[in-house]
């Protein structure tokens, strides 16, 4: 009998929270592996995260003045 693994992208790391069974909230560490990106699996669920970087967003606009000042 084959098990419904569930593979979820998260952008938190190292450890991504998510809603278990029963409405816990549970803390997954994330591990690389071998060159891989991280990845980890909830013990009690089964569902399995795995992390992308974020990329940044390409319509986000930065006025002058506004942010780091540089001296």
């Amino acid at each position: 009998m084959s098990e419904k693994i569930t593979v979820r992208t998260v952008y938190d790391f190292p450890v991504a929270a998510h809603l278990c069974d029963g409405g816990t909230v549970r803390y997954v560490k994330l591990v690389r592996r071998s060159g891989q990106p991280p990845e980890g699996t909830c013990q009690q669920c089964k569902t399995s995260f795995q992390y992308r970087k974020p990329k940044p967003a390409k319509n986000a606009r930065h006025p002058d003045g506004e942010g780091i000042v540089h001296f």
